[in-house]
């Protein structure tokens, strides 16, 4: 992968299906009203979506994880989103066995606050990463998760493009890129519980 290709386009050159799937209206709440919605989609492909419209499928990601007792990996564009719930993340964090934080922390100084022992904070801060909005956790069936790409609008953080998806070999490949992009080992199959 190239530094500066963008961590969205390398997934979507790997899956045709990635380019080939329809959009749907993610915000339609009578087909898609929870996670199990979600997942049984398969593939969810989304352009042009805000901010609230992903926190609340990124919420049901996390509350599963927490419900579950299953590992997280959440990125955050920048040091000011985490900050914004890193109260809600440390609790979060005592009731997840595993979290991978990952965030474009640019300040040396930053110093969140973590359970040293069920979490890694890592940053992303200029990489391909940056820009991107990644919720992933595990199910019975494997793994699922969100991707998606700040595309601007506006202001950056305005729409998103991407996708949801249980599909295993598009959500381990998403993990894969993460690791290559952070030079880091996130392992959701080697988590004690």
């Amino acid at each position: 992968m190239q530094v500066n290709e963008k961590f969205l386009d390398s997934i979507y050159q790997e899956f045709d299906v990635l380019q080939t799937t329809e959009k749907t209206d993610i915000t339609d709440q009578n087909k898609f009203a929870t996670l199990d919605d979600h997942i049984k989609a398969k593939l969810i492909m989304f352009d042009n979506v805000k901010r609230p419209d992903l926190y609340r499928l990124s919420k049901l990601i996390e509350d599963h994880a927490q419900r579950a007792y299953e590992p997280l990996i959440a990125t955050f564009e920048t040091e000011h989103l985490y900050k914004y719930v890193e109260k809600h993340y440390l609790e979060l964090m005592k009731n997840i066995p595993k979290t991978w934080v990952i965030g474009g922390f640019d300040n040396p100084f930053f110093a969140p606050e973590t359970p040293p022992d069920k979490a890694e904070i890592l940053t992303c801060a200029g990489t391909n990463l940056q820009n991107m909005w990644i919720v992933i956790s595990k199910g019975s069936d494997g793994l699922f998760g969100l991707v998606a790409e700040d595309i601007g609008g506006v202001e950056k953080g305005d729409h998103f493009r991407g996708f949801f998806t249980s599909k295993q070999d598009i959500i381990k490949t998403v993990i894969q890129k993460i690791n290559q992009s952070l030079m880091t080992h996130i392992d959701f199959f080697n988590v004690e519980k």
